[in-house]
């Protein structure tokens, strides 16, 4: 079998975030994996399986989750990247979220909440007044818990922080996240309804609601001593936002409120402003909730209202995701797709993750119990850029979407025959009911010979397929990272080693690749030369065959506006799980940044070994970029 050699900056990130001590050779790492991860075999199984998973693991083939890939081997280890908890109304849901929050944390996973069913800032608690903090100070609490948490290798604690449209705290929740110093820990989505949708496309008033009653937004005058300044306060009626306002919005003693009148805002304008926010701090993101919830396998037995912290992963409560991914970059021999490759390594894939959920270490018996209600696991892809470029097609074209389909259809259908073999050799998920799964909307794209399949078997695995973003393990495989395009032909990564940033400049391995073999470089475009309309179209095409939710960046340049793209935004809503985008330089000091390429930046950051062929590929690439510099 062939090994994958790690290049210079993989071998770096593989000894600095997942060799277990000792170990020098991603090799090793991959023995140690599938020797852990095949130990939920039965005896006469177990070599089998731990050969056909190193194999796959070994070449590069199937690469874990990077929990997957830390915790393998060590005793006592969480191998799933994240959960989910949703707190509900009470001190004593409050503190248990709190308290399993730092568990869950510890042990590596990332957190996604929905804070929904938290009541609004303002509200009466029994019989005080106007005392509710609002949902917006529990994620604070929160957000300060995550201060001091480190996992792994000193791996910071990841959260994501989900309120629906309809709630009355969602003005508050928009405003805090644009101080960077607020919810530094978090990464903030609104989840949007058929409901806002639609009331967006009519031009419709929009209100909040909570326990079934109606909420304002109504604006007033904060008057001080010296000055005077216009506010927003959510209330049932003008005298109870006033009342509020006294309450919770005075910054200095004696403040008063004047005034008040209720402003009718238009579902199309909260809609705009989600997307002003996210071009200023590159949040938030939208969690499409009731098509997440409709187009799916499980909507029988549990409601999906928060995601992971990156978004590919809808979850109930304390349900949790085991994630690994195709390496497609490996599936290209010649210049052509090796189809029988790629269906062994989907079929590896699945039954590998379904071991890992039986050998993994749960941190609460609530996510234990979540997570084999349904044995949902999360296969995905890494490596897809580079494949387009090596099959010659661009990023976002239309040859591009029509090949998508064709990919993602087999990834789909293989991995649903496998889970309906393994539940025919280890039986189907505990919550698995035959009728009404094959009724589910996700379900009935299956093909008929699967859904018979399923139908005389049942299936193992209620869900199966994401795409994660993969940046952290894609740089370790040497390769395009998720679905996303290649970022920059030239760029600089910053990265925290311990307490310290650091910042080194690489030029994109597969790209390097091509300026020394002196390939042609009409397919690299970067991540900010792609129009936003065909970022979303590849998400969307991609969407009709994944059962969970897919993590995609829309990249838009440093001068973006968003009434340029908020209007397609609306038109694809409808059939996206989640949306994100992010404007270049809108959070200053980036992990990532574009170096144009340049002969004068050839000179400034490229290696003397390879200087030469560069500077003779800066004016191809120029010309097909259209900025020379």
């Amino acid at each position: 079998m062939a090994i994958k050699e790690l290049n210079e900056l993989g071998q770096s990130i593989f000894e600095h975030k997942y060799a277990y001590p000792g170990e020098t050779k991603w090799s090793e790492r991959a023995k140690a994996i599938a020797k852990h991860v095949a130990a939920a075999e039965p005896d006469t199984e177990k070599e089998k399986w731990q050969q056909k998973f190193y194999e796959s693991i070994g070449a590069g083939d199937l690469v874990p989750g990077g929990r997957i890939i830390f915790g393998s081997g060590r005793l006592n280890q969480n191998l799933l990247n994240c959960y989910v908890i949703e707190p509900t109304d009470s001190v004593e849901s409050i503190g248990k979220t709190i308290q399993d929050m730092y568990k869950i944390s510890c042990g590596g996973g990332g957190i996604g909440f929905n804070f929904s069913k938290i009541r609004p800032k303002g509200d009466d608690i029994q019989n005080i007044k106007y005392s509710s903090p609002g949902s917006v100070s529990v994620m604070k609490m929160i957000n300060e818990i995550g201060e001091h948490v480190r996992a792994g290798k000193n791996r910071r604690t990841a959260l994501m922080a989900i309120l629906n449209v309809t709630h009355p705290d969602i003005l508050e929740f928009l405003h805090t996240k644009l101080d960077r110093s607020e919810l530094t820990n978090f990464n903030i989505s609104v989840a949007i309804t058929d409901r806002f949708i639609e009331a967006c496309e009519l031009g419709e008033e929009w209100y909040f609601t909570f326990n079934h009653k109606k909420y304002y937004i109504y604006q007033m005058n904060r008057v001080g001593k010296t000055t005077s300044e216009v506010i927003n306060v959510i209330g049932f009626d003008k005298e109870d936002a006033l009342a509020r306002a006294n309450e919770h919005y005075q910054v200095l003693p004696g403040d008063s409120f004047e005034d008040a009148k209720k402003y009718p805002l238009k579902a199309r304008e909260l809609w705009a402003r989600l997307w002003s926010n996210a071009l200023e701090s590159g949040e938030p993101g939208i969690y499409n909730i009731d098509y997440t919830n409709r187009y799916t396998n499980v909507s029988y037995f549990e409601k999906m209202n928060a995601t992971n912290p990156c978004g590919e992963i809808p979850l109930p409560s304390y349900a949790n995701c085991c994630l690994g991914h195709i390496n497609l970059d490996n599936m290209v021999t010649n210049g052509e797709i090796d189809w029988k490759k790629l269906a062994q390594t989907v079929r590896v894939g699945v039954r590998f993750l379904d071991d890992v959920l039986t050998v993994n270490e749960f941190p609460t018996p609530e996510c234990r119990e979540a997570g084999h209600r349904s044995r949902r696991i999360g296969l995905g892809v890494l490596g897809y850029h580079y494949m387009l470029i090596k099959l010659g097609l661009k990023y976002g074209s239309e040859k591009c979407l029509e090949f998508t389909e064709r990919l993602f259809q087999t990834i789909r259908d293989e991995a649903y025959k496998t889970s309906t073999y393994l539940a025919r050799d280890k039986g189907p998920f505990p919550a698995f009911n035959r009728k009404k799964y094959l009724n589910e909307e996700f379900s009935k794209t299956l093909p008929a010979r699967i859904r018979m399949l399923i139908k005389e078997h049942g299936i193992r695995n209620a869900v199966m397929l994401t795409v994660a973003p993969t940046g952290t393990i894609s740089m370790v495989m040497g390769v395009s990272s998720g679905i996303e395009p290649i970022f920059s032909a030239l760029y600089k990564r910053r990265y925290r080693q311990a307490s310290t940033w650091k910042e080194t400049t690489i030029m994109d391995p597969l790209f390097k690749e091509y300026v020394e073999g002196k390939l042609p470089l009409e397919n690299f475009v970067g991540a900010y030369d792609i129009d936003p309309k065909q970022h979303v179209q590849v998400q969307a095409t991609i969407q009709r065959y994944i059962d969970s939710a897919i993590s995609k960046t829309v990249n838009l340049p440093e001068d973006a506006k968003s009434d340029e793209f908020e209007e397609f935004m609306l038109g694809y809503a409808p059939y996206m799980k989640g949306m994100t985008v992010y404007r270049a330089g809108s959070r200053g000091q980036e992990p990532l940044e574009a170096i144009p390429f340049t002969k004068e930046n050839v000179k400034k950051f490229v290696p003397e070994s390879l200087r030469e062929k560069a500077s003779n590929a800066t004016a191809e690439f120029c010309a097909l970029d259209g900025d020379c510099g």
